[in-house]
């Protein structure tokens, strides 16, 4: 898989930028704030339909106009297909158009066309804060890999919605249990296809994330398990009526999913230095690309901003080694310094500033 061709029309801080990726590594070299994660964030709307950065597509619009476009050709196989996004802001409202060959796509049937796997800073949550970013990594991932995953995510967040405002109306007096007994099927429906589908994807994930792991941080280990709904969850929903009564919401279910990260058999979260957290971040989005590419045949798009950081010599130099195991990389970096010679003697190197982006050499 492959990113052809990249042309952003306000995005950011890019008033306009044709960018044409090299196969393999690409470096993307300028201080901080100049628009290299921002770049970064375009590919993987491309892959994701959404920024996985910001929830407010406003922000995604720069400052020249009211409307933003992404477009790319993107290769996958023997094919070539054009993927576009335009967002419109009209007044409070953000209106985003999807196309793929310049057919109208909804936002749940874009996934798949292009894949990425994608770490910035930002990551670092994955170990220090709470499961909703967790879910999130393993969300995804999987609406790029599992078939049906994206809808089955939208009616999940459908069926809350609804669920917990009849909640709140029952208890209230304006209405009695039965009143959930639609909902509480649906939500054993796909909360049940859910959580399989994460359990098989952390089953994969876990030896592969541990063997990254070990390559970069010799002598340490990582392991990760899938915290998930109970087993009978439609008893489990039954049994917690009182308590959603009380709270006014839904207490059971895979959006209370969580996914635990142990570094030798402790909770990294409270264990590890920021360079071993950093790393346990990176062996899982390395396990990520694995993961799509033994699923599809075909790697991701590797995006890394400011992967370096926090590392000693022995695992950047490791890390890098496993970076250029193959498929296209674009990484980005506020100097050059961290990379090895031999390496950034192969990549295309890039200077990023103000929102332009030129080639280096």
């Amino acid at each position: 898989m492959r990113l052809r061709r990249l042309q952003l029309k306000n995005h950011r801080n890019y008033a306009q930028l044709d960018l044409a990726p090299g196969p393999s590594l690409n470096v993307f070299i300028g201080a901080n704030g100049q628009g290299k994660t921002n770049l970064l964030e375009a590919v993987a709307m491309l892959a994701l339909s959404a920024s996985p950065r910001s929830r407010r597509e406003s922000e995604l619009v720069g400052p020249i106009g009211p409307g933003s476009r992404i477009e790319a050709e993107v290769e996958t196989g023997s094919t070539t297909r054009e993927v576009a996004i335009t967002l419109a802001v009209e007044g409070e409202r953000t209106r985003r158009v999807i196309e793929v060959d310049g057919a109208r796509r909804r936002a749940v049937d874009l996934p798949g066309h292009f894949r990425v796997a994608l770490f910035w800073p930002d990551d670092l949550g994955l170990i220090k804060a709470g499961p909703e970013l967790r879910r999130r990594f393993l969300n995804q991932m999987l609406v790029q890999v599992e078939p049906g995953y994206a809808r089955a995510l939208a009616g999940l967040r459908r069926v809350l919605e609804q669920r917990n405002s009849l909640l709140k109306q029952i208890a209230a007096g304006q209405g009695g249990a039965d009143m959930l007994d639609a909902w509480n099927q649906e939500l054993v429906l796909v909360g049940s296809e859910i959580a399989a589908a994460r359990a098989k994807a952390v089953l994969q994930l876990a030896p592969e994330a541990a063997r990254c792991h070990t390559e970069i941080a010799t002598g340490e280990s990582l392991e990760i398990r899938y915290e998930g709904p109970p087993d009978n969850l439609a008893e489990a929903v039954n049994n917690s009526l009182a308590e959603d009564l009380r709270r006014g919401s839904t207490s059971i279910g895979p959006h209370r999913d969580d996914l635990v990260v142990l570094l030798d058999g402790r909770e990294a979260r409270s264990y590890g230095s920021q360079g071993q957290q950093r790393t346990a971040v990176v062996s899982l989005k390395l396990a990520e690309a694995a993961l799509i590419h033994a699923r599809t045949g075909e790697r991701p798009v590797l995006l890394l901003d400011d992967v370096l950081s926090e590392l000693d010599g022995e695992r950047r130099a490791a890390l890098m080694a496993e970076v250029a195991a193959g498929g296209q990389v674009i990484i980005t970096s506020v100097e050059a310094g961290p990379f090895p010679p031999d390496l950034i003697a192969k990549a295309m190197v890039w200077t990023v500033s103000g929102g332009k982006i030129e080639a280096c050499g």
